[in-house]
């Protein structure tokens, strides 16, 4: 989901986890301030995504994965 996405579904009671890359970073936090929620904080994974592998891929989602889970289920 999208920063937008995410701030709405937390104001709504929901938890997300938003996944950006590092490169990203910056805007993702820009996004979460201009909705007035400086607060938000999305999952970050190392930078750049499009050349990697499928391999390569799974292991960041499973380097990521624990973290996502967690905010994903907190009460």
């Amino acid at each position: 989901c999208s920063v937008h996405d995410g701030v709405f579904f937390e104001d709504q009671g929901i938890p997300t986890a938003t996944i950006v890359s590092a490169e990203f970073l910056k805007a993702a936090r820009s996004q979460a301030e201009a909705l007035g929620a400086g607060d938000y904080k999305p999952v970050v994974v190392p930078h750049p995504i499009q050349p990697l592998t499928r391999e390569e891929v799974q292991v960041l989602a499973d380097k990521a994965w624990d973290e996502i889970l967690a905010r994903l289920t907190r009460s």
